[in-house]
């Protein structure tokens, strides 16, 4: 029980310390959670348009920023049943721009996603904040965290965001949606 208390003060604590833009100044990366100085539109990342399906050198997937779509399952549980009216597999696009703003939707079930992605452990994974709104299933109407992890060798990404949220008056929901994702 310690373990999991840690865990999730963790996971709250990482939420509140994620870059909100991504800007570049004098050559240089810089993450901030306020607005880009420069007036400047931003620069997608070099090489080859991360938006090409299928180039031989795989730099449609040396980078999480850029368009992303495949079947995503949208899951449910309380006090560790799953909730067959939240269960759904859809088609979902995910867009994330080279400042890290993301959109989303998947029409199917509803949802439409914004948030942000910031920079994770390694140039492989991205960390993403994510607000659902517009779901059928209303209790998925909420604030999620989890990573956006890229395989380049296999053309796809790992897509997972989690909600574990703390409610005293009705505890024991839990939320995750993830799915494979390619280009």
């Amino acid at each position: 029980m310690k373990h999991l208390i840690i865990l999730l003060l963790g996971m709250m604590a990482s939420s509140l310390v994620m870059a909100q833009y991504r800007c570049v100044e004098n050559g240089k990366t810089l993450f901030t959670d306020k607005p880009c100085a420069s007036n400047e539109a931003p620069t997608p990342p070099r090489g080859n348009n991360p938006k090409v399906i299928g180039d031989s050198a795989n730099s449609a997937y040396s980078s999480g920023y850029g368009d992303w779509r495949g079947q995503v399952q949208y899951q449910a549980t309380f006090k560790g049943q799953p909730v067959s009216e939240a269960h759904a597999v859809v088609q979902t696009t995910l867009s994330i721009d080279p400042q890290g703003k993301i959109l989303g939707s998947s029409p199917e079930n509803g949802c439409k996603m914004k948030g942000i992605a910031s920079p994770g452990i390694g140039q492989t994974i991205l960390n993403l904040d994510i607000t659902l709104t517009g779901c059928t299933f209303s209790k998925l109407n909420r604030r999620l965290t989890g990573t956006l992890a890229l395989y380049p060798a296999e053309k796809r990404s790992q897509f997972w965001i989690y909600a574990h949220p703390v409610d005293l008056l009705n505890p024991g929901w839990s939320y995750d949606i993830k799915g494979t994702l390619r280009r």
